[in-house]
């Protein structure tokens, strides 16, 4: 048995307000603000799809994932007899998580994720510009992480957290001297094309880009518009992507993470699915200016 979803991620700010702003006036996101500071984003009826918490440091904290009660101990056992580090989450984490149990290890590449079941029931949702994203069921939307190590971290979720290959991307180097670029697409169990990406490099915040998904793409379009609007740098133009055929842009949001805004997503029956090799990122568009 398989994750189901990618159910939250974890962020560190010093100001995570900085979060509620961009979440609410640019992604449409509802926020909510806990007594210690930290804010939760929430994108339907989950508890929240983003925690942001208040840190000295700023960067991106950790992939939370959503299995069932047996599936939660069948990746416990596989954790422990594969050696790697593991901790419970206490009373006190499980509550700050909305979760009934999580546990939380690192992959080979120094990646923190956190594997829970039983989520709390959320309000009702209600976003504050009116907008409404492709989640539930199929979770937040992806992230993409730095897998320097990347055959290990592959085989990590392969096999202990039982994700499928979706699709291989290699790209040519991008200067002279480094190695050609490589991303495994992994999905989870739900139809999204990719709940995971494990790209083969350092990412400076801790991850190369979170998306969220739209219903429309004249909300993709809008919240283009409010970026520039803003002032927010865009670190990748409006196109569309070949493997899971999405059209988005992405931007720079707080703590240097760069943001994914996308529609049109495919999804998938994975039953007679076979893993695709692509050679090329983009049909058209996504000219790229991501930082350094």
């Amino acid at each position: 048995m398989a994750i189901s979803s990618l159910g939250y991620v974890r962020i560190a700010m010093r100001d995570p307000q900085q979060w509620a702003d961009v979440g609410q006036n640019i992604l449409g996101f509802q926020s909510v603000t806990a007594e210690d500071g930290s804010v939760r984003l929430r994108l339907d009826e989950a508890p929240f799809r983003y925690l942001i918490e208040q840190s000295d440091s700023e960067g991106f904290v950790a992939t939370g994932w959503e299995c069932s009660a047996e599936t939660f101990a069948e990746i416990k056992d596989r954790l422990t007899e594969s050696g790697a580090p593991l901790e419970e989450g206490t009373e006190v984490a499980c509550a700050a998580r909305a979760v009934q149990a999580y546990i939380s290890t690192k992959d080979p590449s120094g990646n923190l994720v956190e594997i829970y079941h039983g989520r709390d029931a959320g309000d009702e949702f209600a976003s504050p510009l009116g907008l409404n994203y492709i989640a539930g069921a199929l979770g937040l939307g992806h992230a993409v992480l730095p897998a320097p190590d990347h055959a290990a971290t592959s085989e990590f979720y392969r096999e202990i957290l039982g994700l499928g290959l979706s699709d291989i991307l290699t790209l040519p180097a991008p200067m002279e001297g480094v190695p050609e670029m490589c991303i495994h697409f992994y999905h989870a169990g739900n139809p999204r094309h990719h709940s995971l990406a494990l790209f083969n490099g350092p990412a400076p915040s801790g991850v190369v880009h979170l998306m969220t998904e739209m219903t429309s793409v004249d909300d993709v379009g809008a919240c283009l518009d409010r970026v520039n609007e803003a002032g927010i740098p865009i670190t990748a133009s409006l196109g569309r992507h070949v493997n899971d055929g999405m059209v988005s842009f992405y931007f720079l949001a707080p703590g240097g993470i760069p943001m994914e805004v996308g529609f049109d997503g495919l999804q998938f029956d994975w039953t007679d699915f076979e893993p695709t090799n692509s050679t090329v990122g983009d049909h058209w568009g996504h000219a790229y200016n991501f930082p350094e």
